[in-house]
């Protein structure tokens, strides 16, 4: 009787123990790379009528854990824009990347507020205001406009402190300034680099 008691407890001990792991441990993280033209799903055409007159585009799969998002980014206009697809080739969202200054002062200090409490010291790689796919015309032609609208989301790329470490992430700001979603950024990926 008492070994079968035993063989419970270590049962649920290993339960426990498991459960905790994924829970701890099962984050969003995220990994980008660069891929063909012919690699990235077809599009509609009005989608590629905006991206006429562009500078350096580039095609690029961005991996994680949930879904696989396909980005063209390229340069108009001395602008670094990116328009996200899913694997059907329907458009997710679109935006250019900002500077800080770009953002709404009571969204940025909301926004700074958040970031000296979760990290104390933390460094701002990027900014990107990105628009939301709701109708594809409507949502590329408020991007070319650079149009601050109640729906934008401000992406930051952030350096921050984790215990003791200093980790990526990539964090979605509402255009009041609250936080929407945050996940960890992988390095990116050098297997080209030979040793």
């Amino acid at each position: 009787m008492r070994s079968i008691v035993l063989d419970t407890m270590k049962y649920r001990l290993f339960v426990f123990t498991f459960y905790i792991c994924t829970v701890c441990f099962s984050q969003h993280i995220e990994r980008e790379h660069r891929i063909r033209k012919n690699q990235f799903p077809s599009l509609q055409k009005d989608a590629m009528l905006f991206v006429q007159e562009t500078k350096q585009v580039r095609y690029y799969k961005e991996v994680d854990s949930l879904e696989t998002t396909y980005l063209i980014k390229f340069k108009r206009d001395r602008l670094h824009y990116f328009l996200a697809y899913d694997a059907n080739g329907k458009l997710k969202n679109s935006g250019f990347r900002i500077k800080e200054i770009d953002i709404p002062e009571d969204t940025a200090k909301k926004i700074k507020a958040y970031l000296s409490d979760a990290y104390g010291k933390s460094r701002i790689r990027r900014i990107y205001q990105q628009y939301p796919a709701t109708n594809t015309e409507s949502s590329l032609a408020n991007t070319f406009q650079n149009l601050i609208l109640p729906n934008n989301v401000y992406r930051l790329i952030v350096i921050g402190k984790n215990d003791q470490r200093n980790t990526e992430y990539d964090l979605w700001f509402s255009a009041e300034g609250n936080l929407t979603r945050k996940r960890q950024a992988l390095p990116m990926n050098h297997d080209r680099v030979l040793y």
